[in-house]
């Protein structure tokens, strides 16, 4: 499903939405979870890898040095540890094309992990910052900045 404004990609089975969208011209992907089906272990797993707690979102810098990155193929978006585990998968088709331009020229992503449930999905990108912030200042909310590769098809090599 895509909004207007930005990409968002849905699997409520899991527990999780994405929403991919420029906040002031920079790439933010905002990653919804549920107390349904993987989202407990992704939290887990992505404050093992060092997304931290976020004391607010409008006017704070989020960290770096979180042990996760996102790798873009053709097909789809992997969130991966350090490892190359994957921890999270979403269609390519599924994302706002701004943001995967904008993540693909900075190499990175601003990405934030709400809990407490889904943003309304039509929020404008003012109003879904907003709500990254209110998460935040209300402890539901990690964050950090992370890398972004785009893994292009290659040749094999034939000698």
């Amino acid at each position: 499903m895509t909004a207007a404004d930005g990409g968002l990609t849905e699997q409520p089975e899991d527990g999780v939405a994405l929403r991919s969208l420029l906040a002031g011209g920079l790439p933010l992907l905002v990653a919804s979870l549920t107390e349904h089906g993987r989202a407990r272990r992704l939290h887990a797993a992505l404050v093992e890898a060092g997304l931290e707690p976020l004391p607010g979102f409008l006017g704070h810098d989020l960290p770096r040095g979180a042990r996760v990155g996102f790798q873009l193929d053709a097909r789809e978006l992997r969130l991966v540890d350090e490892r190359e585990d994957t921890l999270l998968r979403a269609p390519r088709d599924g994302l706002d094309q701004d943001w995967v331009a904008a993540a693909k020229r900075l190499r990175g992503t601003m990405v934030v992990v709400l809990s407490g449930g889904h943003p309304e999905p039509e929020l404008a990108p003012r109003a879904l910052a907003g709500t990254v912030d209110e998460r935040a200042r209300a402890g539901q909310a990690l964050g950090a900045i992370v890398g972004v590769v785009e893994e292009r098809p290659g040749l094999p090599l034939v000698f």
